[in-house]
């Protein structure tokens, strides 16, 4: 079962047996608590990649991704987004059998935690009127979950942005670019690089390059290139950077490099070095 939780995904069974055996030992209580544990994981990848926006917005947006990147079942989202609070609902994205309460209450802590990693504080959950982070009342949580009210949040904060990230794969990205790439093409890689998980539009990618998108689109046309082969270009080479060169799980790796899916990155490099990731990783990896 150790080996199994250290994996990059865990199998929903064994995440249930596992929140089951919290519940019965401390009561609901303690699991939006639990989140806290992932400020052990602080350089983590995964980690970085959820915190690198350094706010509240960024991270529930990399959140969904994330969600959509497993293929999860349960999914969150929000009624209402302000720059202190955030109305939260934990469904099933085909409105199929709802999440567990357990399974709302750990969510709940996570995202708390999530929070709190990006530089925010004082952050608290509530649930029908009944806090859930960071200090919850075992009786009054007990009464939430049997009223079946688990599943919306109102989560609060406060604390500005500090847009530093340490997650910086412009690092990697410096190394792998392509060397007959312009100055300017590297530059608009490098903007991708440094935006991911997240997807740069090209409108982003114009802006953030002080020209309007038809000048951007033209630019790059000249030197045979798109903002979609831009994108491509970045999440490929980074990808293969990771598994040659660091021992993050696969599916951690395409998910920071803003692959949609495993899927995705698997048939990336079948189409384009003829093998999957791992036995790319398995011929090629630095020893």
């Amino acid at each position: 079962m150790v080996e199994e939780l250290t994996q990059a995904t865990v199998p929903l069974p064994l995440k249930r047996a596992v929140v089951q055996a919290a519940v019965e030992q401390a009561g609901f209580a303690i699991l939006p608590l639990l989140g806290r544990g992932l400020h052990d994981f602080a350089m983590e990848p995964t980690h970085l990649a959820l915190t690198a926006g350094r706010s509240a917005p960024s991270m529930l947006v990399r959140w969904q991704r994330l969600e959509r990147y497993i293929h999860s079942k349960h999914r969150i989202q929000w009624l209402l987004l302000s720059p202190t609070s955030a109305n939260v609902n934990h469904i099933h994205k085909d409105n199929g059998p709802a999440p567990l309460a357990a399974e709302d209450l750990l969510v709940c802590g996570v995202l708390c935690a999530l929070l709190e990693a990006n530089g925010l504080h004082s952050v608290r959950a509530i649930a029908a009127g009944i806090e859930l982070y960071p200090k919850p009342d075992s009786h009054q949580v007990l009464q939430c979950v049997q009223q079946g009210q688990t599943a919306t949040w109102l989560l609060t904060w406060q604390g500005g942005l500090d847009n530093a990230s340490d997650l910086d794969l412009t690092v990697s990205w410096a190394q792998v670019a392509p060397p007959t790439w312009s100055r300017f093409a590297f530059a608009a890689g490098d903007h991708v690089a440094r935006c991911l998980p997240d997807i740069v539009s090209v409108d982003d990618a114009a802006a953030a390059l002080a020209m309007s998108r038809r000048t951007l689109q033209r630019t790059l046309a000249a030197e045979n290139l798109s903002h979609q082969h831009i994108k491509s270009e970045v999440r490929f080479r980074l990808a293969g950077w990771y598994l040659l060169e660091s021992a993050i799980p696969i599916a951690e790796i395409g998910f920071i490099c803003g692959y949609s899916d495993q899927s995705h990155l698997t048939r990336e490099f079948n189409r384009r070095v003829g093998v999957p990731p791992a036995r790319y990783r398995d011929l090629f990896y630095s020893t």
